[in-house]
């Protein structure tokens, strides 16, 4: 009698634990959620840019992005340095400007490298870092330099396609830049500071 009273505790405890085994895989099943990577949208999504007295546009010519639920995982984007425009100033200066700030179109006072010379650094590449509380973690590859900024920013992803939209300024004052530095005798220059609008739009 002992006997079977053992092997029925001991038939109800394993059945115990196999349920409790089961309830801890459908809760692990639940709370893994389907990666999914969107793709730049680049015919609608826009980068505009602000700086001392003109204003511009410049295009993300690709990236992706991967979301896991509202998580993001990882994200990387290319911006076309060759694709800068000013939207302020009428032609020919408009084309001036733009030739000048790529370095596509140097002189006796702007060589190629015044600004951002794209003969040899055509793109910026954009990693994207930790998003939380509205704010996302970027680093710019630029000039062949490192340039990190913490920007406000929002994410929205769903079955149909997502979106970052943010608007954040660059202090670019790290990367040496010839048409940004001060004069050495009286301190004065321009100002290194661009303020940046995007809108990047992704599809599945």
């Amino acid at each position: 009698m002992k006997k079977i009273v053992f092997l029925m505790m001991a038939a109800v405890t394993l059945t115990a634990v196999s349920c409790s085994i089961d309830a801890d895989k459908n809760e692990e099943e639940k709370e893994k959620v389907e990666a999914i990577t969107y793709t730049l949208d680049a015919s609608k999504s826009t980068l505009t840019w602000a700086h001392a007295e003109h204003q511009g546009t410049v295009s993300i010519s690709e990236g992706s992005m991967t979301m896991e639920g509202e998580k993001l995982s990882s994200g990387s984007f290319k911006i076309d340095m060759n694709s800068i425009a000013s939207t302020d100033l009428a032609e020919p200066k408009a084309t001036y400007l733009a030739g000048h700030l790529t370095g596509t179109m140097p002189d006796e006072e702007h060589p190629v490298n015044l600004a951002f010379n794209t003969p040899a650094f055509p793109n910026v590449g954009v990693t994207l870092g930790d998003y939380s509380d509205g704010n996302l973690d970027l680093t710019l590859d630029i000039l062949g330099q490192e340039l990190k900024k913490t920007v406000t920013a929002k994410i929205s992803a769903d079955e149909n396609g997502a979106s970052i939209k943010s608007s954040f300024e660059l202090d670019l004052t790290s990367l040496g830049i010839m048409l940004l530095m001060p004069d050495p005798e009286t301190g004065e220059g321009i100002s290194p500071m661009v303020r940046f609008e995007l809108h990047a739009a992704l599809t599945k």
